[in-house]
């Protein structure tokens, strides 16, 4: 059975959902901007710099169309770039506190846009000082620090609305430096992902079709583990110089040291800048079976940022980074297992974020093999798994690097494993029957051909098995717990602290 819900039921809950995101006390952890805690400093003038404007329901349309008349990969562009040169030696206002700390602000607009996300090319504060980012409604993102950004640079994560404020709060004797700390680009949404604008039915939570089936529903409850190690992430495109949303997966290693390994498509991100850009947001999915009920903190709460590309090749149209982070243990991911032998499932599990919508799961038949099925590169053969049509769920824009599982019935100890990455296809919902899935089918890049390659750099191999121990298969593991396995394991005390990548 699909989960349905009357539009006025969904529209209520949508409602409720929407107010708990937007609180800003439950934004990313820690204390609230200087500002928003202290008002009577904030009714200081913030200066205001227009970076454009945008007419979004034209770009959301122009965005649909292009993708349309390209290969049905199914990554979803959300956000035109504007460049800027934003410092704080020649922008914003300085106001010094009591205490001897300084705080600078500015505000950038860009006017039309549905939300913003903002990055700095140089990002190097001093000890003890902190970002935080502050959209519509009070809400906010922060504090960062120099921690959240080890390379020098730093992508923010997406706010509400068509004006930003950056507020950054410098301790007593420090300084930033003239060369540390820049905007340069400013992201302008047209999707509306917190849904601000109710008279847009296009992206975000709420917003896929009827076929789609929540991960917390009866379909989901043997995956409880494989759910904890999908996300949902933004990034920015090299050569669009946009923004766009796709899927992927944490992947434990053969001798389960819990790096940060991230397997997505080489369609989605494919080079350095592209992984650095990466924005990961964790547990983006409802509570509720029937409905769009966000988990405490909101949808876009459990965020990191930026990755290190390890591997990539276009024919299996994969991708493998390292987050620049270690997740942090309060938000209890899981690292899947996996399956590079490239024996077939009796049936296959995916789970991702269609139109970057909360997170859902898709039942499918035994796969059968195919070379690359929507032109992502490279002429090798038996690079992809064929998957459809599915019996439940469908895919859209946004699943796009989305893991493949073996279904739970599969046997000979590969029930649960992942076994490959989704590149696009034409599958969806029905659209006689939009609560059924079409009769479609997806790709998926084969594990197997993503194993091997000509150096580290174009294969899986080398990061998954870095003993080279000849192992084609890993199971699963806790992010918080020393025992591994698939099953219900024993968690550490979760603690909210941030591990640097070491």
């Amino acid at each position: 059975m699909h989960a349905t819900v009357p539009d006025t039921l969904a529209r209520a809950t949508l409602a409720v959902a929407m107010l708990v995101a937007l609180d800003p006390a439950h934004a990313r952890q820690g204390e609230p901007p200087y500002t928003l805690s202290h008002p009577a400093k904030a009714l200081r003038a913030v200066p205001v710099e227009a970076v454009g404007a945008i007419d979004a329901a034209a770009r959301r349309r122009d965005a649909d169309a292009a993708a349309a008349n390209r290969a049905p990969t199914k990554r979803l562009r959300t956000a035109d770039a504007f460049a800027v040169e934003i410092d704080t030696q020649r922008h914003g206002a300085w106001i010094d506190l009591a205490d001897g700390s300084r705080v600078w602000r500015i505000e950038v607009r860009v006017d039309g846009a549905t939300d913003l996300r903002l990055a700095f090319a140089r990002f190097a504060l001093p000890p003890g000082a902190t970002l935080h980012v502050i959209g519509a409604e009070r809400y906010y993102q922060g504090p960062y620090t120099a921690e959240d950004a080890p390379d020098g640079t730093f992508h923010s994560p997406v706010l509400p609305g068509d004006r930003a404020t950056i507020e950054l709060h410098v301790p007593a004797g420090s300084r930033v430096a003239r060369d540390a700390f820049e905007l340069t680009s400013v992201g302008a949404g047209f999707r509306d992902l917190f849904r601000r604008e109710k008279s847009i039915e296009d992206t975000g939570p709420g917003t896929s079709g009827a076929c789609n089936i929540n991960v917390v529903c009866p379909l989901g409850q043997p995956y409880p583990d494989q759910i904890r190690a999908v996300a949902y992430y933004e990034y920015v495109d090299d050569d669009e110089h946009a923004t766009f949303i796709c899927t992927g997966n944490l992947l434990a290693d053969v001798p389960h040291d819990r790096k940060a390994y991230f397997l997505s498509a080489a369609h989605c991100v494919s080079t350095a800048t592209e992984a650095s850009s990466m924005v990961v947001y964790w547990n983006y999915q409802s509570q509720q079976c029937a409905g769009t009920l966000p988990p405490p903190g909101g949808y876009f709460n459990d965020d990191q940022h930026g990755a290190s590309l390890r591997a990539t090749r276009a024919d299996a149209d994969f991708t493998l980074v390292q987050l620049t982070q270690a997740p942090d243990p309060a938000w209890e991911v899981y690292f899947a297992g996996w399956d590079a032998s490239g024996a077939a499932p009796s049936g296959t599990i995916g789970m991702h974020h269609p139109s970057g919508d909360v997170k859902k799961i898709t039942a499918g038949p035994a796969p059968g093999t195919t070379d690359n099925c929507i032109g992502t590169g490279g002429s090798s053969t038996d690079t992809h798994w064929e998957t459809g049509p599915y019996t439940q769920g469908t895919t859209e824009g946004g699943s796009s690097g989305s893991g493949l599982f073996a279904s739970s019935s599969t046997g000979g100890g590969r029930a649960r494993l992942l076994i490959g990455t989704l590149s696009g296809g034409f599958a969806a919902c029905d659209s006689f029957n939009p609560s059924e899935p079409n009769d479609e089918t997806d790709c998926y890049g084969k594990l197997a051909a993503a194993w091997n390659g000509s150096s580290a750099s174009s294969r899986l191999r080398d990061w998954l098995d870095p003993g080279n121990t000849g192992a084609l298969s890993a199971a699963g593991v806790d992010g918080n717990s020393t025992q591994t396995g698939d099953g219900h394991s024993h968690h550490r005390e979760a603690r909210r602290v941030v591990v640097p990548v070491r």
